[in-house]
């Protein structure tokens, strides 16, 4: 049976399955439903969405929070049958666009509510639990947030020490404990909370971590906002459990399940993320391409100058490559009905990296101007830094995608070297690789440095087992490059996927230029992307990761430099 993962297909070399299906595009019907929403938001942020009054204010207006309600934005991922727009995963990530192009902290309250905050109840809700809260929060009138990080629990979630126990007639849970970063936790009426439960002990030995829905009218405090640097028109609090009862019924899923929930509403709602940073990025080459058509300087437009052109055209290729791996998966999760976490965790990475890029981009393209408030560049720079760190931290989003990724290497090298007579064999030799995908002539070389960059990928997974064994987990610099050769293989694949399928309708359907700029683009990014996998498989042959470490040991020690104050 072939995986719905191209990414776990890719470790081990192969170009099959979902990899050689059409580029997934919204049908007629979709697409006109979105565009008719998509509409009413553009007019609805043009008049009401003011991103600069936002940050200084450090709120989202409860006028905006009404107007968005009324808009249905609280309900796009909720059924229809509950009052929702009951949009799926493409239509999401397409409105998403437009949030963050508007504004980042009204994305960010947008995707705390939709994407992870009622994620849980989508989930694993009873009926009566979806009757009970999901009317209202399509409506807008509860808002949602999800409550896992604590003051000793981020990254590693497991480790959380609030707890949730059993009264003693049974009927409800007490509650104690505090949670930390809470994003919408200022504003939310329905709190996604996951607590550890030690009346329900767990037959493997793992923390019993559950999932309980707990009303603001329950009694929790909510604390000071956060002062952040960026997204300051977001709420961000700690929240404080004390002996707060929540009843048995309120709970989410499986007693000791909340875990295994926890990762399965992250792994899935990151595309979201992504597609965030991709509204952003799209905006600022838009603004930057415009400042430097106008700003002169030695006479000409400083567009005209080839380092200004080097910096708008990477931040073109990269944010088209994004688009292509964004709408890649989430078409795909739409077509198959499956989540594929691996694919948009790569999506998370390379979005969140992409607009960091990009928005630094901006700012050096605007000289001086961009490092003041006349200029929306200096508060997207300082949006766009939370982003690596969101929903899982980039360094822990490659660790999962090496490590889930080499499962299935890890399976067919368990028996030994395979011989020639073995596809995965001739692979690892270096006699083979994935047929190119069928592209258009002119991205033939392209398609080439696919096949080539799959067969690469294998290899050095191959060899770092071997090397490592089960010790590679802990390698984290090996698994780091391991996930961005994937990365890079992945998002040359999406790019000439979606180039390949506009050249099938043809220029009659596209349009002549719509497809010579698809061409462009596509092999701009994909020669991008193919450089990026190369220097990734060279620093694994090539590297000074002891001196790295070493060198890092010392710094440790001392607590910073060495030697005398200069």
């Amino acid at each position: 049976m072939t995986s719905s993962s191209i990414v776990s297909s890719l470790f081990l070399g192969k170009l099959e399955g979902p990899a050689l299906e059409p580029y997934p595009f919204l049908d007629a019907e979709r697409a006109e439903l979105l565009s008719m929403f998509r509409d009413a938001f553009g007019r609805f942020a043009a008049d009401r969405i003011d991103p600069e009054a936002i940050d200084k204010a450090h709120a989202v207006s409860p006028e905006i929070l009404d107007g968005l309600a009324e808009l249905g934005l609280f309900g796009m991922r909720i059924p229809e049958e509950y009052g929702g727009l009951d949009l799926d995963a493409t239509q999401y990530c397409r409105v998403g666009m437009d949030l963050a192009a508007a504004d980042g902290a009204t994305a960010i309250l947008s995707g705390g509510h939709s994407t992870i905050g009622i994620k849980a109840l989508l989930l694993a809700g009873t009926d009566e639990q979806k009757r009970k809260y999901l009317p209202r929060l399509a409506t807008g009138e509860l808002k949602a947030c999800f409550a896992l990080s604590e003051p000793d629990a981020g990254s590693d979630a497991q480790s959380l020490k609030c707890t949730a126990k059993l009264s003693e007639d049974g009927t409800s849970y007490v509650v104690n404990g505090n949670k930390l970063w809470i994003t919408n936790g200022g504003i939310a009426d329905l709190v996604t909370l996951f607590v550890r439960t030690p009346d329900h002990v767990r037959e493997d030995g793992r923390p019993s971590i559950s999932c309980l829905l707990v009303e603001r009218g329950m009694g929790y405090e909510v604390g000071k906002e956060e002062d952040k640097l960026g997204i300051r028109g977001s709420s961000t609090v700690p929240l404080v459990f004390e002996d707060v009862v929540v009843p048995v019924e309120n709970l989410v899923g499986e007693p000791g399940d909340g875990f295994r929930l926890a990762l399965e509403i992250l792994n899935t709602g990151r595309t979201g993320l992504a597609s965030g940073c991709l509204g952003a990025s799209r905006y600022l080459v838009q603004e930057t391409a415009a400042y430097t058509s106008e700003r002169q300087q030695f006479g000409r437009p400083i567009a005209d100058f080839q380092l200004i052109q080097e910096k708008l055209a990477r931040m073109a290729q990269d944010t088209h490559a994004l688009e292509c791996m964004v709408f890649l998966t989430t078409g795909l999760a739409d077509r198959h009905g499956v989540d594929l976490p691996l694919e948009s965790a790569l999506c998370k990475v390379f979005g969140t990296e992409v607009l960091w890029s990009v928005v630094n981009d901006a700012v050096q393209c605007a000289g001086g101007n961009g490092f003041t408030t006349d200029y929306p560049f200096e508060r997207m720079l300082r949006d766009a830094r939370v982003n690596m760190i969101f929903e899982g931290t980039n360094e822990i989003l490659r660790i999962m995608v090496a490590t889930t990724g080499l499962r299935g290497p890890g399976k067919a090298l368990a028996d030994g070297a395979p011989g020639r007579d073995d596809p995965y064999g001739r692979i690892l030799d270096g006699s083979e690789a994935p047929d190119p995908l069928p592209v258009p002539d002119a991205l033939r070389a392209e398609s080439l440095a696919l096949s080539m960059a799959v067969a690469e990928l294998a290899v050095s997974s191959a060899k770092a087992l071997r090397e490592h064994g089960k010790a590679l987990r802990g390698e984290q610099l090996v698994c780091a490059v391991l996930a961005d050769q994937a990365l890079a293989a992945y998002g040359q694949l999406a790019v000439l996927s979606r180039a390949a399928a506009l050249h099938e309708q043809g220029a009659a359907t596209v349009g002549e230029e719509r497809l010579e700029q698809e061409l462009l683009l596509a092999q701009g990014a994909a020669r991008r992307l193919a450089r990026r996998g190369r220097r990734a498989a060279d620093s694994l042959r090539d590297n000074d990761h002891p001196i790295l470490l070493k060198t890092a040991g010392l710094v440790t020690r001392l607590g910073g430099m060495p030697g005398e104050r200069p």
